[in-house]
């Protein structure tokens, strides 16, 4: 397996069936469901079987390709599988972690788009389900026109003469690829997207292929589309479908999620800020949050940067919103607040590659197309800029077609850089998962209680309960909705007299608890630390 490349459908469910065949010790593969268009949802369970079940392990849940044109998360989820696969047997710590630990990795969520991406020149937001975009009652009657046939929907560029166009040829790019936008009047050409009025309404690929966006239809703070607020003057949210859940390719991971508790930490990838990105989308994380909650959101951006590099850390709502300026703007129905408000865990949406913003030549902390191809002029690439072409369009006559490529540029890497981009990513996915809650079950002692009792306990059993993992077993604020029940000690063989013992654990930290048992018919008994989201550990111990 390669990453210089950016695999397709069916090359992705070759490799998944493929570690499913060749690795049954590590792998299980299975589908989760069907997208819109009834393509199968594949998705991988990975762990050392031997060592117990997925669902007795804390789980790390890593999603990738949501939104149709952001490939690159499905590189990095591809890549992370095939790390744990390879490396396993071969790698201590991919051993330790494959032993005591389970990952459920979806490399590609949204198939449909994924393929309309990959197969042809047209893209969208994320979903294909047809949508009317421009409110005139059709759907998907007006998407881009691939008019020179290179495979992009592109820039396209019209020369009209000195002082009748928008912009001219942006004289700080030495390659001369980039417009700049001067103003009516003050400028050589007019700029259109590329493609032709389709529908007649005077405006160019207004109402393309779907325009739905998956990550806006999670149940948390889910808010209808502009078109579908009757008072005319609420807070809506663009591409947040017909109800909570109502697209299968996010109700799956909602199902999946739900039913799989065990799961810690979740990063649910898109493209391209770059930024390690997560909640809260709607609030300021300081009044929000528990405290402990956020400064371990903290540690986990601080971390994510190291490995990756990513420009942005923080929230959806204060870091994301502000990053070129302006106020702190909402995003309802969003994943990470669903992780987080409601599903109490670690959850990330992270955005992969930069744009091609490698450097900022006039100091202004911003990135311009002009930048992008200075930066590549001089690097000796080709492939960031489509060379301008004249083609002759049906109502404009002749026009030139080309700028920077929109999709393996400007939202994707190219593909000799996917690579380093897709393991960076998975790397700080891999530091997640180490840092999930890990219960472990020590100095385990019993004691021979005198007879008469009054209880009837004939022993007692005593034992340390410890996390090793960095993460609680339970977050604040999954304590807070009742998502993960207590961790207690069980014991197999023996009753248990009175209540057992119910507790969380913080990262690092340990509780000693005793319990007193009325032995049964056997003389040894196996004493377990049972927590949903830190696993199981046990020792079998005799009572004499």
């Amino acid at each position: 397996m390669d990453f210089d490349h950016f695999h397709t459908g069916i090359e992705i469910q070759w490799w998944l069936k493929k570690w499913a065949h060749d690795h049954p010790d590590l792998v299980d593969l299975y589908v989760v469901g069907e997208s819109f268009s009834g393509q199968p949802i594949y998705q991988l369970t990975i762990t050392n079987k031997s060592t117990g079940a997925d669902t007795d392990k804390p789980a790390a849940f890593f999603e990738g390709n949501r939104h149709s044109g952001e490939t690159s998360s499905a590189e990095s989820a591809l890549w992370l599988a095939h790390h744990l696969i390879t490396q396993a047997g071969k790698d201590e710590k991919v051993d330790e972690l494959l032993a005591e630990k389970a990952f459920y990795i979806r490399p590609v969520n949204n198939p449909d788009g994924h393929d309309l991406y990959l197969y042809t020149a047209q893209t969208n937001r994320s979903s294909v389900r047809p949508q009317d975009n421009d409110g005139d009652g059709k759907l998907d009657e007006d998407s881009g026109d691939d008019l020179n046939k290179d495979g992009y929907l592109s820039q396209m560029r019209q020369h009209v003469g000195a002082g009748k166009g928008t912009h001219v040829i942006d004289e700080r790019d030495p390659a001369k690829n980039v417009m700049r936008s001067v103003g009516a009047g003050n400028g050589d050409y007019l700029m259109f997207s590329e493609g032709v009025d389709n529908d007649g309404d005077g405006d160019f690929n207004e109402d393309g292929i779907g325009g739905l966006d998956l990550h806006r239809n999670y149940p948390y703070n889910w808010h209808v589309m502009p078109e579908n607020d009757a008072t005319g003057r609420n807070l809506t949210q663009g591409g947040a479908g017909a109800y909570p859940l109502s697209e299968p390719e996010t109700r799956h991971v909602y199902t999946w999620l739900m039913s799989h508790t065990n799961i810690g930490v979740v990063n649910s990838m898109d493209t391209r800020v770059p930024m390690h990105l997560r909640g809260p989308s709607t609030c300021d994380p300081k009044e929000c949050m528990y405290t402990s909650d956020r400064k371990l959101y903290e540690h986990f951006d601080k971390a994510g940067a190291g490995f990756t590099g990513y420009r942005y850390t923080g929230s959806v709502y204060i870091d994301y919103a502000t990053r070129n300026g302006g106020d702190p703007q909402p995003l309802f129905g969003h994943g990470p607040d669903f992780g987080y408000f409601q599903y109490g865990s670690i959850w990330y949406g992270d955005e992969l590659w930069n744009g091609g913003d490698f450097k900022d030549y006039d100091g202004d902390d911003r990135f311009s197309d002009w930048e992008r191809s200075r930066w590549c002029a001089e690097n000796g690439r080709t492939d960031c800029f489509l060379p301008w072409t004249t083609v002759q369009h049906p109502k404009l006559g002749t026009v030139e077609v080309g700028g920077i490529n929109p999709k393996f540029w400007s939202q994707n890497p190219s593909a000799d850089l996917i690579g380093e981009w897709a393991a960076n990513q998975a790397r700080f996915n891999l530091y997640l998962s180490e840092s999930l809650p890990q219960v472990r079950l020590s100095q385990v002692k019993v004691k021979t209680l005198r007879g008469g009792q009054s209880d009837g306990a004939t022993h007692e059993i005593a034992a340390t309960v410890t996390n090793t993992g960095r993460i609680p077993t339970a977050l604040e604020q999954a304590k807070e909705i009742k998502i993960v029940a207590p961790d207690t000690v069980e014991v197999d063989g023996a009753r248990v007299v009175g209540e057992a013992p119910e507790f969380y654990l913080d990262g690092g930290k340990a509780q000693k608890v005793t319990l007193r048992v009325a032995k049964g018919d056997v003389d040894t008994v196996k004493v377990t630390a049972v927590s949903v989201r830190g696993g199981l550990s046990s020792s079998t111990v005799p009572l004499s």
